[in-house]
């Protein structure tokens, strides 16, 4: 499409200027007709061959410009005028000259176009002062200066507004290279933040396994020794190590295929109770923040939540609480974990604005932080959202559900 568009813009300018070239042709001989005494009439065989030469000087205009042929040809037919009919009709081929370096300009940079246009400078120059001593001009001084402005004014006054207009385009197309560029680096780091984000969470999948298959280990053996002494006891054990493992293939189908970064030096393995620590550890650095637990009215805290989404709330905390000390660190910090609620526990961390009026704090930075968040929620099958709150702070929060437990399960049809 875009070379067919292009050859019909050619064409419709090449047709534009032989119709003005020959309008204006037409203009001079109407004049020329109504007071024959102020002009010299030029001989018939004068009128076809300037027709002539606009008709080819306005064909010209479809050759490549890229290759600066058009400028150097209508040039040359304007010569090749004044060499075989001199008269007053020549001035009439400047305007074809005129067009065609404003399009040779528009397509090729001017440090490229300098010997073009000097050539047809000359051309034009030559064929402007033959066209004058054709004509019976005596003054070969006035009437070489008149060639030599006519050249500067027909080539190179219509360059100015060209190169310049090209000039404005390759910056907007340098501009649109450099955003794009800016985008593929956007994208390339934040795919390496994911894969780095899921490397850790493979990692940390790693040490929650292991800890559980070796419980799941010490009580396949009590079951092994109770299975003659104890059946009831052993049925019982049996059942928890299925369950154990339920739990464990679980969070290995959420994380398979992940790898595990080895350059890691935490080796802990995050739960619920370790969020008082970290908070501790962040209050600890100057930052003002509360810890505020709602407990379930029956059973303990966390019960239901899973080692996998017990991470899950430590990162969403850790992350939530790096942000307010990059980028809010006089606000104050309230983290909420919410356990009352028997279905989900909820989680959530707010920061009221900065005193100072300063951005809010999960605003700043590349947002990869928040992208992790969200992608440990949907792991877990949990969700997650932030934003700005109504007095221009800012709130990240996160839902657990609750795994079922095995009585629930037992009651499934």
């Amino acid at each position: 499409m875009a070379p067919a568009g292009r050859s019909f813009s050619a064409v419709l300018v090449s047709a534009s200027t032989a119709a003005v070239a020959l309008g204006v042709l037409g203009v001079v001989r109407a004049l020329v007709a109504a007071d024959p005494s102020e002009h010299a009439l030029p001989a018939p065989i004068s009128w076809w061959l300037t027709t002539a030469a606009l008709v080819l000087q306005a064909a010209a205009q479809l050759l490549p410009s890229a290759r600066r042929l058009p400028l150097l040809v209508t040039s040359a037919l304007a010569l090749a005028l004044a060499l075989v009919a001199p008269g007053s009709l020549f001035s009439v081929t400047a305007f074809p000259i005129l067009v065609c370096a404003f399009l040779t300009g528009l397509s090729v940079p001017l440090r490229r176009l300098r010997w073009t246009a000097a050539a047809a400078c000359v051309l034009v120059f030559a064929g402007q002062l033959i066209n004058s001593i054709g004509s019976g001009r005596a003054d070969y001084v006035g009437a070489g200066f008149e060639a030599a402005v006519q050249a500067v004014l027909v080539v190179g006054l219509p360059l100015l507004p060209a190169t310049a207009i090209a000039a404005q385009k390759s910056a907007r197309r340098a501009q649109e290279q450099m955003l794009d560029a800016l985008a593929r680096e956007r994208d390339a780091q934040i795919r390496e933040a994911i894969a780095m984000e899921r490397s850790a969470m493979a990692r940390e999948l790693h040490d929650i396994a292991a800890h559980h298959l070796s419980g799941i280990s010490v009580m396949a053996s009590a079951v092994e020794r109770q299975v003659g002494s104890d059946p009831d006891a052993a049925r019982a054990g049996a059942a928890a190590v299925r369950e154990q493992s339920r739990a464990v293939l679980d969070d290995l189908r959420r994380l398979v295929g992940l790898l595990r970064d080895a350059d890691s030096d935490d080796d802990s393995v995050k739960t619920l109770a370790t969020v008082p620590a970290l908070v501790a550890a962040v209050a600890a650095t100057g930052v003002e923040v509360d810890l505020r637990v709602l407990r379930p009215a029956v059973g303990e805290l966390g019960e239901g939540i899973g080692p996998l989404a017990q991470l899950a709330v430590f990162r969403m905390v850790q992350e939530s609480l790096s942000n307010v000390s990059r980028h809010a660190p006089d606000a104050a910090c309230i983290v909420t974990i919410d356990d009352d609620d028997p279905a989900r526990m909820r989680v959530s961390v707010r920061n009221a604005p900065p005193p100072r009026g300063a951005a809010l704090a999960a605003t700043g930075g590349s947002g990869f932080g928040i992208l992790g968040m969200r992608e440990r929620a949907a792991l877990i099958g949990g969700s997650f959202d932030a934003g700005p709150t109504g007095d221009d702070g800012w709130e990240a929060r996160m839902g657990i559900p609750r795994e079922p437990r095995p009585t629930d399960r037992k009651q499934t049809p």
